[in-house]
């Protein structure tokens, strides 16, 4: 059916069939490999092991990302060999998602040292940067327009490896990560339809089907997690998509009113919610004088939890906060400022990320003032039972008194 859609030639109707072909199938092939790597992973121990940081409570199969690494591989390279975008470019992307794959492997196998998978990720943003994935300009972000090469260069090494790993410590909790990624890849294969960039729409409406296939199981309560196997995957694709429609905004021009500068602030509002998470949690590491990448429990998932919020309800909640940011950037894209509408975003973050702390913080006090209370009763109680030992003990006194006068 895909080769006859295909042969017919490219019109809006057949690119619409072909892209939902792709989200199914990318759906069907990643949840019928899960199971199978659910079975295999708990034949050969490969679990996650509850810790104090960690917040399952019993060993949980690892290497999820397995599952989807296939069911989007397999769809996206029989589309882009089919409708001949098998150029250097795409081939880079295939090259970086294979060796980060293999990194993930290593590293939820063996425990990579993160200087290495850090190595490892920077010299894969620097090869997809050289084939064309990189930012040449801020748009007038900033009052910043194009980028000298070498400031082109670091500057994506720098958001590719950010998001690579936002989203690997973002991946807390069950179906956060996945989720996240499944509204972001959706939002952005419609920008990208729009754009008329129908090759990389399909790649990412294939992507939010597998990460669909994968969340049957990784939702709450969870049969499998990603691991680093899936989450480096995830924050990758996450860069790339940003970048293609970024890139590719300028054929919009052609044809509509949006600017770069507007599909920027859209990009920065689409990733926002990780990105923002992770900058948190460093600035408050590195001002209580510890390593930023030092692991404890407070990033937004581990505080919403502390408030009472389960596993469900907690990814529910950021769902719905990823999407306000998300439907705020598309207002906000209207601003002729689109420094003031980035700074507005992150203020939308911050109240979002500050009144779960604030909750918290109320909480806090609520549970001393009653541990006070506690504490002050428990007092009584004893002094009461002390005045009764005291009483008791007199009376015992006075009996052998009367006892001693009566003989």
């Amino acid at each position: 059916m895909l080769l006859t859609i295909l042969a017919e030639g490219s019109s809006p109707t057949n690119n619409m069939i072909v892209i939902g072909l792709a989200f199914v199938l990318g759906a069907i092939i990643t949840a019928l490999v899960i199971p199978q790597i659910i079975k295999n992973s708990s034949k050969y121990h490969l679990l996650d092991k509850p810790d104090q940081r960690k917040v399952h409570k019993t060993p949980i199969p690892t290497l999820g990302g397995i599952g989807f690494f296939i069911g989007f591989m397999v769809v996206s390279t029989v589309l882009m060999f089919l409708m001949g975008n098998f150029d250097a470019m795409n081939l880079s992307l295939v090259f970086a998602l294979i060796v980060l794959f293999v990194t993930g492997i290593f590293d939820d196998l063996k425990d990579l040292r993160a200087s290495r998978k850090f190595l490892i990720q920077i010299i894969v943003a620097l090869v997809i940067a050289k084939f064309g994935f990189k930012v040449e300009s801020l748009n007038g972000i900033f009052g910043i327009y194009a980028l000298p090469v070498f400031a082109q260069y670091a500057f994506s090494v720098f958001l590719v490896v950010g998001l690579v790993n936002a989203f690997n410590l973002i991946d807390g909790i069950d179906g956060l990560a996945g989720g996240i990624a499944f509204i972001n890849s959706v939002v952005m294969g419609l920008i990208l339809w729009y754009q008329n960039d129908y090759v990389f729409s399909a790649l990412a409406f294939t992507f939010a089907g597998a990460l669909f296939g994968f969340l049957i199981f990784n939702f709450n309560p969870a049969k499998i997690f990603m691991g680093d196997t899936g989450s480096l995957m995830v924050g990758f694709l996450m860069a790339i998509f940003g970048l293609v429609v970024i890139k590719h905004s300028k054929i919009m021009d052609i044809q509509a009113t949006e600017t770069k500068e507007h599909l920027t602030v859209v990009v920065v509002g689409i990733l926002l919610i990780p990105v923002y998470d992770t900058l948190r949690v460093f600035t408050e590491r590195i001002l209580k004088k510890s390593s930023p990448f030092k692991p404890d429990r407070t990033h937004v998932h581990h505080l919403l939890m502390e408030t009472g919020a389960n596993h469900k309800k907690a990814a529910i909640l950021l769902y719905v906060s990823n999407l306000l940011v998300i439907g705020l950037a598309f207002l906000l894209k209207e601003i002729e400022s689109s420094t003031l509408s980035i700074i507005l975003l992150f203020v939308l973050a911050a109240i979002l990320s500050e009144s779960i702390n604030l909750k918290r913080l109320f909480m806090e006090l609520a549970l001393g003032k009653k541990a006070e209370e506690a504490k002050k009763t428990t007092i009584g109680v004893d002094s009461i039972y002390t005045s009764l030992d005291e009483d008791t003990e007199n009376i015992g006194i006075i009996s052998d008194q009367v006892k001693t006068d009566q003989s």
